[in-house]
């Protein structure tokens, strides 16, 4: 396996990233991976939450002889642009160009480049394969299908049930300061100040940064949208949700299955969390550092291997 750093081009701003080339000779088929919100690079890191699954399943492939590249969003690590001031749409030019990349690459089979993406990676990936003709399939872990407000009111009482509901008098620090800054009035005002401003970004509750951009822009869509956005790119899927996903709603990946049809393949994986790795307990995000000593579920790993293989057998 070879691990090379490579600039990418969009638009005016250059990306850093990583082409992970198998041992042997190429032309490889290559998977594309797109993560999910936040300031996130090339591996699937964030500020506090290492999850690594990016560089986790790019190893995995190499072993079978397929190729991937992974790369710091715009703004984070090596990357150029700013985080903050960017679209949901300058994501999507991102991913655009990171396959325009890979159709240049002598080692890249350009009939066969795949793209994955979790969580808001996935409806990221979908309108990639919209935009670009040569997408042979596209992966979808954690995906959604909702308006994003709702989706983050739902998680905002979720937080609020999970600490209420919990028990013992180091819990009572916990409580009182939710009873104070209640999640979901918190998340309102959120979502208010957003859409009221017209700036790239905002401060919030003095000292947040959020990037406003991003959150208008999604919140514009509706569930018609969303659903469209899938429907458009018509490209073989694999869709992977997790029973214990309180982020996005598992029950989504049997709609962008029935949006999809025949072209989609469909997985639930028991107890699995939004980070997919597994959950034990009753889902919440006070057990997201507990999972961070695991690694991705190995169901995970075995279903986008048995896919990409079928995906690649067929189209030889």
């Amino acid at each position: 396996m070879i691990e090379r750093e490579v600039i990418i081009q969009s638009g005016d701003i250059k990306l850093k990233g990583i082409l992970c080339l198998p041992d042997g000779d190429g032309p490889f088929p290559v998977l594309l991976y797109v993560s999910g919100s936040g300031p996130i690079d090339r591996n699937e890191n964030i500020p506090g939450l290492p999850l690594n699954n990016s560089k986790i399943i790019a190893h995995h492939l190499a072993q079978q002889c397929i190729a991937s590249l992974r790369y710091d969003k715009r703004g984070v690590g090596d990357s150029g642009g700013d985080f903050y001031s960017a679209s949901h749409s300058d994501l999507v030019d991102d991913a655009v160009a990171c396959t325009q990349f890979l159709q240049q690459q002598a080692s890249i089979e350009t009939a066969k480049i795949f793209v994955a993406g979790h969580s808001e990676g996935s409806i990221i990936a979908a309108q990639v394969a919209t935009r670009q003709q040569n997408i042979a399939g596209i992966i979808l872990l954690s995906p959604f299908c909702n308006e994003m407000e709702t989706i983050l009111m739902k998680q905002a009482q979720h937080l609020k049930s999970m600490v209420m509901g919990r028990k013992g008098f180091k819990a009572l620090p916990l409580k009182f300061r939710t009873l104070l800054f209640d999640p979901t009035k918190t998340q309102k005002k959120l979502i208010k100040k957003t859409k009221e401003s017209n700036k790239p970004f905002i401060r919030f509750l003095g000292f947040q940064k959020v990037p406003a951009n991003w959150f208008r822009e999604l919140f514009s869509y509706s569930v018609l949208d969303i659903e469209q956005k899938y429907r458009q790119s018509n490209v073989p899927a694999l869709l992977i949700g997790g029973s214990k996903d309180f982020q996005c709603d598992p029950r989504d990946v049997v709609k962008i299955e029935n949006i999809y049809g025949g072209l989609a393949e469909a997985h639930i994986v028991e107890d699995m969390s939004h980070l997919l790795r597994k959950e034990e307990e009753e889902p919440s995000v006070f057990n997201y550092h507990k999972q961070l000593k695991q690694t991705i579920m190995p169901e995970v790993l075995e279903l986008i291997d048995a896919w990409l293989q079928r995906e690649l057998h067929d189209k030889k």
